[in-house]
């Protein structure tokens, strides 16, 4: 029998429930599977079929072709009778039906719109893209088995083409784009067309666009699927906030008006399903997605950085795994704490090479881990120029000896070459010890684990503009003229609203202010466009680190504990990495588009076992043409399924067998814990869903 995280989680919560009689049974079953797996996974981890490292090439990601998506976005054939015009159908298992994936802001709901203020998106943005989520094999070394995987595959490549991390998706900042998404993992899927099927079953998906302003639809809300077999068209605006507020939607692709404090730079895309987030990505389900603008092809004129997307602009996902003793990869649904990995991955290679010239390289700089934080520096000791954080670029480059990455987030650093001579080899290693999914331990210089051997190639140094610190980057709104600065902090007078977020632990399972996760909760409802908030995020969850994660907008650090955070740390972000004990104070605001989505903890695991919260902005009587197209968010009401992507009736998972591992659909449904998929009838006052049980 298969076992799901859902499945766990049930177990997990009714054992708890059930007191100490039936606990020592699920602690000898973990300790039975740890046991015997972690013999084979870490004999055949250390040795790597007798690998030796920094013997094969680093590989870097090709570019995302630009192609002509048929259907075009919006339309929609074999469409049943009653459905409106160009709205999206009812699952149908027919990639060529597009099923249950464009946003009203495509333009299908003119009811909702007013059309008159703007052309149909659907016919007015500039670049389409295909990918397809296929599980193919790839050689974490030479000599190596073939491992099945997870892949993101260019659709204009062949089955069975995909590689992880995928494709990189390469656009203009303001660039409108479509990406369509078909997801291959089907139940049935064969052995002869380049993929495999090594699970037999059907695996969900869900698209997340890590640091992107976008719809709700386009975000990646984790049970917006795009559900095995199926296809889902995601609409990108590739833009920065707008600074004033409109129609949702519209302002930031036919106005002006944009907050250029919040232009993004270095994204990455990721799947984001319901509970099996932590599976599906360390099988492999990551990719850079880069936006690049005027100030960036300035920074290069000037010869401060390299050309944006150009061959020394490199980037690297870097990983952990484990492994069977047969080869394939290693993942515990029983361990809760977080996936660690014994073996360390650089675009999808065990410790690989790269052979650089005498000059200087932008590496972003990607922790594709779970659970493990990094605290990265050359073996060397040279500093390294970091110019952004996350999604965006800082105002200033900050330079450094070594920095800290949290799963999920980026460092956009700049490493000179060129005071090497030809021949000399140099390491990217991290130095921080972790021994589990729980939290990082300790800084620890003498024990660096390598990533990375840089091969320095001989030869004539290039002469290049030194990034040293404070050379200005984006530089700040009203202090720098040359460039005129972009980046400025959000001020206090501007705070209208303070929120407090505890995250803790009960029951096995991780909390958000006490409650579980439920995508039909709403934990937050900012007024849309109108001033920023305050929000305290405290870690009491005892021996557990948490990097969380916010959704739609970025926020900025003001304090941890009440001490300024590292200093490029500072600026934008998207991840702030909460430790035991520790109290953020930070500021966001929340612009142009309603919700739903979500924040959460970025060790996946802790977000798959219920560590996320809802955010949805509402428009107010500041925002008179902001649309509100997602229903109440009470814990009962389901969303409107034409609108939002939801499959139609949610009874339908069930019975249809849609999610991973579950013959019976979603998790048995806990209603006094408000777990499990709603099955739309449930009572809003118990825990999970408005409040505490009294």
């Amino acid at each position: 029998m298969s076992i799901s995280r859902r499945s766990l989680l049930s177990t997990g919560l009714v054992t708890a429930a059930a007191g100490a009689a039936s606990l020592p049974l699920l602690a000898a079953a973990r300790r039975r599977r740890r046991s015997d797996d972690d013999s084979s996974s870490s004999d055949f981890s250390k040795s790597v079929l007798g690998y030796t490292p920094f013997t094969q090439p680093l590989p870097l990601p090709a570019p995302l072709t630009r192609i002509t998506l048929d259907p075009k976005p919006g339309i929609y054939p074999n469409r049943p009778m009653g459905v409106p015009a160009n709205a999206p159908i009812a699952p149908t298992h027919n990639f060529d039906d597009v099923t249950h994936a464009i946003a009203a802001e495509f333009g299908q709901f003119p009811d909702m719109l007013d059309t008159s203020k703007f052309s149909p998106i659907s016919t007015d943005h500039a670049v389409e893209f295909g990918l397809y989520i296929e599980e193919t094999l790839h050689r974490f070394v030479p000599d190596g088995p073939e491992v099945p995987i997870f892949t993101y595959r260019d659709a204009a490549k062949e089955p069975g083409s995909g590689t992880t991390p995928g494709p990189t998706v390469v656009v203009g900042v303001r660039e409108l784009a479509v990406l369509r998404c078909y997801n291959a993992l089907t139940e049935d899927r064969g052995d002869g067309d380049g993929q495999v099927n090594s699970t037999h079953h059907a695996h969900e998906s869900s698209i997340h666009l890590h640091g992107g302003h976008n719809t709700a639809h386009a975000d990646g809300y984790p049970d917006f699927y795009t559900l095995a077999g199926e296809a889902r068209d995601y609409w990108y605006t590739n833009c920065g906030p707008q600074r004033t507020i409109g129609v949702p939607g519209v302002a930031p692709v036919h106005g002006t008006d944009f907050d250029p404090a919040w232009i993004p730079t270095t994204l990455w895309y990721h799947d984001h399903a319901m509970d099996v987030t932590g599976f599906n990505v360390a099988k492999g389900l990551a990719g850079f997605y880069l936006c690049v603008d005027d100030r960036e092809y300035e920074l290069f004129d000037k010869g401060v950085i390299p050309e944006p997307g150009g061959p020394y602009d490199i980037g690297v996902a870097l990983a952990d795994a484990r492994f069977n003793a047969d080869g394939t990869i290693f993942y515990d649904f029983l361990d809760h704490n977080g996936h660690i990995g014994d073996v360390f991955l650089a675009n999808g290679k065990v410790q690989p090479y790269f052979e650089v010239e005498q000059r200087k390289y932008r590496f972003r700089l990607l922790n594709g881990c779970n659970a493990r934080i990094l605290e990265l520096r050359l073996s060397g000791g040279q500093k390294m120029s970091i110019i952004g954080t996350d999604s965006w670029l800082l105002p200033y480059a900050v330079c450094v000896d070594s920095f800290e990455v949290s799963a999920g987030m980026r460092q956009d650093v700049i490493i000179d070459f060129s005071g090497y001579e030809g021949g000399d080899e140099v390491f990217l290693e991290n130095i921080m010890i972790q021994t589990d999914g729980r939290k990082s331990k300790k800084v620890d210089p003498n024990s660096p684990t390598p990533f990375i051997k840089f091969i320095v190639k001989g030869g004539t140094s290039v002469s290049e503009t030194p990034c040293t610190a404070g050379t200005v980057i984006r530089g700040i709104q009203g202090v720098d003229v040359d460039p005129v600065g972009q980046w400025e902090q959000i001020p206090k007078d501007a705070i209208v609203a303070q929120r407090y977020f505890l995250f803790d632990r009960a029951m096995g399972a991780f909390t958000v202010n006490n409650r579980f996760f439920n995508p039909r909760r709403s934990d937050a409802d900012p007024d849309l466009g109108v001033g920023a908030e305050e929000w305290l995020w405290e870690n009491k969850s005892g021996g557990w680190d948490h990097p969380i994660h916010t959704h739609l907008e970025g926020h900025q650090v003001i304090t941890i504990n009440g001490e300024l955070p590292r200093e490029e740390r500072r600026y934008n972000q998207d991840l702030t990495l909460l430790r035991n004990g520790e109290l953020a104070e930070l500021r966001v605001k929340f612009r142009t588009f309603t919700g739903p989505f979500v924040f959460h903890c970025h060790t996946i695991e802790h977000e798959d076992m219920r560590m996320m919260g809802v955010v949805d902005p509402t428009p107010t009587a500041a925002t008179p043409d902001a649309i509100d197209d997602t229903g109440p968010l009470d814990g009962e009401t389901r969303i409107e399924p034409v609108v939002s992507g939801v499959v139609p009736d949610c009874i339908d998972l069930e019975h249809e067998e849609y999610l991973y591992f579950d013959a019976v659909g979603d998790l048995e449904r806990l209603d006094d814990r408000g777990v499990g998929f709603p099955e739309c009838e449930f009572d809003v006052t118990l825990r999970g869903n408005r409040g505490r049980k009294k």
